[in-house]
């Protein structure tokens, strides 16, 4: 058998993919239909073909039939190259016989190897940082990308008035967010600075770029710049390394300042700064510190710039709308394709994800796609189809997105218990629904803020509603996109001077056509005096942020009575732009067996037994737990539930029995756990609330 391997122009398959067309894909569905030709590999770039040594000419034939209909080139091979059994065929051919699989996500950047080719063939450096300007992260931040160009322009006329050693002095300050693409960013500089010739033979290696965080030292440690002598060591062997060789083998030392930003005016910092200027000229400094307000990247530019040479960059968080496009377009890149509908289940899940503090930007978003490619594949294997689409079920699966197909009303009435909270935010819904009727009227009345309070101890159901009531809001035309970004309330605080208003700002503009709900919202609050209060600051920018964009944000704040009562007390701007306070009382204990029995019904059978001894346990919780500030209501349900068919299942484990029907003695055994007893905030030794003791 013959193997035929199709590499496509790059930018040409760009603009091609602008215009909705995936070249590469069409022509795998286009082949498959060919018995003859069996498609053994396929990437963003490139597709691999086998068929009989006397089928080639009929599959170029077939090929350059589909590219002049249905692409219009008068030429076929414009924008390909072929290689593999290429023998005897009159076709553009690779020089090289080197066919390389494109992994996943690829940067589709020329090798530092290729750029070594003799002078007649070597590539224009302007083409490729254009290349480099189109990946990640340059293609979603102009601020970085206008640098790469500006000094792709500089670097020639440095080099044609003999001064690079003012090239190598000038560095930079980058304030960057983790997981918006620093490291990425310091790579494709390394592979700009090889495309003129400025690397040692080689290239680009894993040793060009050298980042290092100076940490904090902790408390104790008899010297506190221990870390900044070590950066220093660092400094010296780089500027040994690259002295006294024909170009620089390694020319990027980035060093994470964040923890010391505010300390660079002491002599100390100003000593240090002084030795590392001296190991200058023989690579580049790079300065990171967290994307900060516009007046501490200045402070911070003026301090290192006392001693250095260093440019500012300010790059601002990947908003969620080119994080999706850029999951679309990573899709692509290995022959998927998200489907439209399914864009806002992405988005909800990639707002998941960003509600903890292990969400790494573009690293994650990567995980996740290959997480939907896999799970995909899996689903393909079951159903026998090669399908490529990931539709809004694929990703609720894949996400565990909490999204569904019913109507929010209906998942509202099925809540259990709760009926003042149901009827206060259908009275909330009626009255935007009636402002929108009379605006269309021609009345004036504005419509009302839509932020909320929910006020109530946990396991009350106030995450459940706020979900429900963004799906009402983007039902009734008031919200965009309807999902529910939910945060702690600290989340919204930074770990560095300047980073709070920034942060803050940066998750409302992910929640704008949404709602953000802010649970333990109240620890942004403090009574006293604090010289470094990042609560106070975060709530100042959230208060503009409600205000700036009422009509396309909602805000619901959530904790505990007092304390929120409390939180508003002390900002009376905040309190003034939330018109409505839902409470959400502790649930009866009817409510609570409720529960328990509805998350019982849906997966698992039991005996009459088992239906006593759960109301006879709820029937005997005291007052004094059911109105402990603590209680955890539905929560503790769950928990319970949990252990419940966890010792079902390991009793069925032992016994070999094939059945699985929940008993008493389950039951019993759940509520005789030590961890349980302690839930209940009661102490070990009570025996009047059903522990059989």
């Amino acid at each position: 058998m013959s193997c035929l391997v199709v590499t496509f122009e790059k930018g040409w398959l760009e603009e091609e993919r602008q215009k909705g067309i995936r070249v590469v894909r069409d022509l795998e569905k286009l082949f498959s239909q060919d018995a003859r030709l069996k498609v053994t590999k396929s990437s963003s770039g490139s597709i691999t073909v086998e068929m009989k040594p006397s089928d080639r000419v009929a599959f170029l034939e077939t090929l350059a039939a589909h590219l002049q209909s249905e692409l219009g080139i008068a030429n076929p091979w414009e924008h390909a190259i072929f290689s593999g059994d290429v023998d005897g065929l009159d076709i553009p051919k690779r020089k090289e016989e080197k066919v390389e699989e494109t992994p996943f996500h690829s940067k589709q950047i020329p090798d530092a190897e290729d750029a070594k080719v003799e002078a007649e063939e070597a590539p224009d450096p302007t083409q490729i940082v254009e290349a480099l300007c189109k990946e990640v992260p340059m293609r979603y931040s102009s601020e970085l990308a206008d640098y790469m160009r500006d000094t792709a322009s500089v670097i020639p006329m440095l080099q044609k008035m003999g001064v690079m050693s003012s090239f190598w002095r000038q560095g930079l300050l980058l304030s960057i967010d983790d997981g918006c693409g620093r490291s990425d960013f310091l790579k494709s500089l390394a592979k700009l600075y090889d495309a003129f010739g400025l690397l040692a033979k080689g290239g680009v290696t894993s040793k060009s770029v050298c980042e290092i965080r100076i940490e904090h030292s902790k408390d104790g440690n008899p010297n506190p710049y221990e870390e900044w002598e070590n950066v220093i060591k660092v400094a010296k062997d780089m500027n040994h390394t690259n002295s006294g060789k024909n170009g620089i083998s390694r020319p990027i030392l980035c060093l994470d300042i964040s923890e010391w930003q505010s300390k660079l005016t002491t002599s100390s910092l100003k000593n240090f700064l002084r030795q590392l200027n001296a190991f200058g000229g023989m690579f580049t400094y790079v300065f990171r510190i967290p994307f900060v307000e516009a007046s501490v990247l200045r402070e911070t530019e003026e301090a290192l710039n006392d001693i250095l040479n260093v440019r500012p960059i300010s790059v601002p968080p990947v908003p969620l709308d080119s994080m999706t496009d850029y999951v679309r377009e990573t899709f692509q890149q290995n022959g998927f394709e998200l489907a439209e509908e399914a864009g806002p289940a992405f988005e909800q899940w990639i707002l998941r994800e960003k509600g903890d503090d292990s969400f790494f930007g573009y690293k994650t978003l990567d995980k996740m796609v290959q997480k939907s490619i896999y799970e995909k594949a899996l689903a393909n294997c079951r159903s026998g189809t090669e399908d490529r689409v990931l539709t809004t079920e694929n990703i609720r699966s894949f996400g565990l997105s909490a999204c569904t197909d019913d109507e929010p009303v209906i998942r509202l009435d099925r809540l259990i218990g709760l009926d003042e909270v149901k009827t206060k935010l259908q009275e909330i819904i009626a009255q935007i629904k009636l402002q929108k009727e009379l605006a269309l009227r021609g009345s004036k009345v504005k419509r009302p803020a839509i932020h909320m309070l929910f006020t109530g101890n946990p396991g009350t159901g106030k995450t459940t509603v706020a979900r429900i009531a963004a799906h009402m809001l983007k039902q009734e035309g008031v919200l965009r996109k309807g999902h529910l970004f939910e945060i702690k309330g600290r989340d919204l605080c930074g770990r560095y001077v300047g980073q709070t208003a920034p942060k803050t700002s940066a998750l409302c503009r992910d929640a704008y056509g949404s709602v953000l709900f802010i649970d333990e919202a109240y620890s942004l609050f403090r009574s006293h005096a604090d010289s470094i209060d990042y609560g106070r600051e975060a709530l100042d920018t959230l208060v503009a942020e409600m205000e700036n964009h009422r009509d396309d944000l909602c805000v619901i704040f959530a904790g505990y009575k007092d304390e929120m009562e409390t939180m508003l007390e002390g900002n009376i701007g905040l309190e003034s732009r939330i018109p409505y306070t839902i409470e959400f009382p502790n649930y009866s204990r009817d409510e609570l067996e409720q529960i328990f029995f509805s998350m019982m019904d849906s997966t698992f059978e039991y005996d009459d037994e088992l239906r006593k001894a759960t109301k006879d346990f709820f029937s005997a919780l005291p007052d004094e737990v059911l109105n402990e500030k603590g209680f955890s209501n539905a929560r503790l349900v769950r928990n319970l539930y949990e252990r419940v068919w966890g010792k079902a299942a390991y009793r069925r484990s032992l016994s070999g029995d094939a059945s699985l029907r929940i008993l008493k003695s389950d039951f019993d055994m759940a509520l005789e756990d030590r961890e349980f007893k302690k839930l209940l905030n009661t102490p070990v030794r009570q025996t009047t609330i059903g522990f059989g003791k």
